[in-house]
């Protein structure tokens, strides 16, 4: 095997089987749903679950045979990303799923900021100048365009009482 082969966390045939088990997952999903529905042609056409069922069947045969296809390749093959690469997404991700676990306790616009400010500034490692000056600015203009332009309330948290909203 190749270097490439070794030094990944995940190799591209693992990651394809996933997927074909995800994608069928999904078009099991998808055939169920329509199952709930009448799937034949009525008088006027086909009836509400008619396609979505033929969909499900085509999305359940491609990753059925995308799952054969890669089960029956030999060796790992190469891998699809290295551990340094995991390691980004990751640096990535942790602060997203951050985000949104605080959103309800913060409201979107702190929570916002302090994601900003740790992805710019720590993560980024972009001058903490301008990382305090996003942090501050793209919650601000959220803001604005939400609750004034939209006139769509997002979860303001802590912030709402302070700023007379509720």
């Amino acid at each position: 095997m190749s270097h490439s082969e070794h030094n990944g966390l995940v190799s591209r045939k693992v990651a394809e089987i996933a997927f074909a088990i995800l994608l069928l997952g999904f078009g099991v999903a998808i055939i169920k749903g329509a199952m709930e529905l009448d799937t034949g042609w009525g008088g006027s056409g086909p009836e509400a679950g008619y396609f979505p069922l033929r969909v499900g069947y085509l999305i359940v045969i491609a990753s059925l045979a995308l799952l054969v296809l890669e089960v029956l390749k030999t060796g790992h093959g190469k891998a699809l990303f290295s551990r340094e690469a995991a390691l980004n997404i990751g640096l990535f991700a942790l602060p997203l799923l951050a985000l949104v676990a605080v959103v309800p306790f913060l409201g979107l616009y702190l929570a916002a900021a302090a994601y900003l400010l740790i992805t710019i500034g720590l993560l980024g490692r972009v001058n903490w100048g301008i990382s305090v000056g996003v942090a501050t600015i793209f919650p601000l203009i959220l803001f604005i365009l939400f609750e004034f332009f939209f006139r769509t309330p997002l979860p303001k948290g802590p912030l709402g009482p302070l700023l007379g909203m509720h």
